[in-house]
């Protein structure tokens, strides 16, 4: 094969630089079939001494096809040929081509399949007021005075000991307090992300994480999601060609689709991450709302390399305006998280974290968690009744056993923002596809979430939405 690599390069001052023809002729034999997918291209000195150039002009040469896609490097192997043809990989996204939906709707009366919050009953008010009267009399002014900047350390030892019940082991040190999940995405994008790092996302993925990562100069690469989680196919291929510095996910319940990963996808997910260093954010807002027997392994629960950053909110489970959750750290990033805590809020409202602590140590998780599952099962249990009696036929939709919402794929020939659109004359809110992906394409599918109405509005929103769907397709 190395005769291939005798190439006849022009050194006349009008030629175009060696290091374009180099590459132009490596990339011939690419198209041409000579080098086949992930065939390892010689060592840049030999390959210096058979063209007749100097060893930096292969090296511009490798990187001009890396750039383009068409090759990939591995730190102290050398340089391979791409995994996949020119045209199959995806150029990385530098803006969100999403619009916000619902802004300007009137939502007043409305059956707001949009909203995922629970309504305001399930929200342990009566505990906290408990909670926020005692730690006031008992600090007084004092209750406003700031925090560390990790947190208040009685609450994050409460903290590891929930977490320890989840399969997650951390110490005090390694836990940060954070103003909710979002806040958390952002400390880590500040702290990890420089101008042109590529961060890997599902496709599709909550906006609100790929907002932040697009805000601190990240680039976005969408890995298809499979019914048990990332397409690992796709996902090694791309970590060969991006070498990305963050991959974004949930492990359960993902927003928007429901999905929940595999054990044997989580464990490759994390091999991988090892493999090509990258690190792994798992951010957890639904896990809380599990309905089915089996118990939950996160991903943070079998990652012994360290190499998952675990977010969670205690927004959903308790009350959203909580705007509070945490953050378990590997020790190397801990440092730069705390930095970018610093300069972001020096550190999360003291008086809400005491009046966390007094609440967990008086109350625990599992009581008020127990019953946001027994609500939620119940209200999942119902949306699926209506969906199969009035939907079904008509839409596709998975069985999460868990969350907050449902995923619609609509017939084929029905565009889902024309099919939501028209639902909002017919005072049902529901939000397309299109939010969740980077790129704004889909067409095909709806969110809906269950969990802030009554049995009748699901019930009528849902022989709404199969009235609708039957006129559409009739046409």
């Amino acid at each position: 094969m190395d005769d291939i690599f005798h190439m006849e390069l022009d050194k006349s001052e009008t030629a175009a630089p060696l290091y374009q023809q180099l590459a132009d002729g490596i990339a011939r034999l690419i198209a041409d079939g000579h080098l086949p997918a992930n065939s390892k291209l010689p060592p840049i000195r030999k390959l210096a001494g058979q063209a007749g150039v100097n060893p930096a002009t292969v090296v511009t040469a490798y990187k001009h096809l890396e750039s383009k896609q068409m090759a990939y490097s591995r730190i102290g192997s050398g340089t391979f040929v791409s995994p996949l043809p020119v045209e199959q990989a995806p150029e990385p996204v530098a803006n969100l081509n999403i619009r916000p939906y619902h802004s300007g709707i009137n939502l007043e009366n409305a059956i707001n399949f949009a909203n995922t919050s629970l309504p305001h009953e399930m929200f342990p008010v009566a505990a906290f007021k408990r909670a926020f009267d005692e730690v006031l009399e008992r600090e007084k002014g004092g209750a406003f005075s700031y925090m560390d900047i990790m947190g208040h350390e009685p609450l994050r030892a409460l903290l590891c000991g929930y977490l320890e019940s989840c399969g997650i082991k951390t110490s005090v040190e390694n836990v940060q307090i954070i103003s909710g999940a979002q806040q958390g995405v952002d400390l880590i994008s500040k702290a990890i992300l420089r101008f042109g790092d590529v961060v890997f996302v599902e496709k599709p993925t909550f906006y609100g994480a790929a907002g932040a990562f697009l805000s601190r100069g990240g680039k976005l690469v969408e890995i298809p999601l499979l019914e048990d989680g990332m397409d690992i196919a796709a996902l090694e291929n791309y970590l060969k060609l991006y070498q990305p510095k963050l991959i974004y996910m949930t492990a359960y319940f993902q927003t928007p689709t429901g999905v929940s990963y595999s054990l044997e996808k989580k464990r490759r997910l994390l091999e991988l991450a090892e493999q090509y260093g990258a690190y792994i954010i798992e951010e957890d807002d639904y896990y809380d709302f599990h309905y089915g027997a089996e118990p939950l392994v996160s991903l943070k629960a079998l990652d012994y390399k360290n190499r998952v950053i675990y977010i969670k909110s205690f927004s959903k489970i308790l009350m959203p305006g909580l705007r509070m959750g945490l953050i378990v750290l590997p020790k190397k990033i801990r440092q730069a998280v705390m930095e970018a805590k610093y300069t972001t809020d020096h550190s999360s409202s003291g008086f809400m974290q005491r009046a966390m602590e007094y609440y967990l140590r008086e109350n625990g998780w599992e009581t008020h968690g127990a019953q946001m599952r027994q609500y939620g099962g119940a209200k999942y249990r119902r949306a699926l009744s209506a969906a199969r009696k009035y939907l079904g036929g008509l839409a596709r939709y998975g069985k999460p056993e868990g969350g907050v919402s449902l995923w619609l794929e609509l017939p084929e020939g029905v565009s889902a923002e024309g099919f939501c659109g028209k639902m909002l004359e017919k005072n049902v809110v529901l939000t397309p596809g299109s939010q969740y992906e980077i790129s704004g394409e889909d067409d095909r599918h709806v969110r809906l979430s269950f969990v802030g109405l009554s049995d009748d509005k699901i019930d009528v929103g849902m022989k709404r939405m199969g009235d609708m769907l039957r006129e559409i397709v009739k046409g």
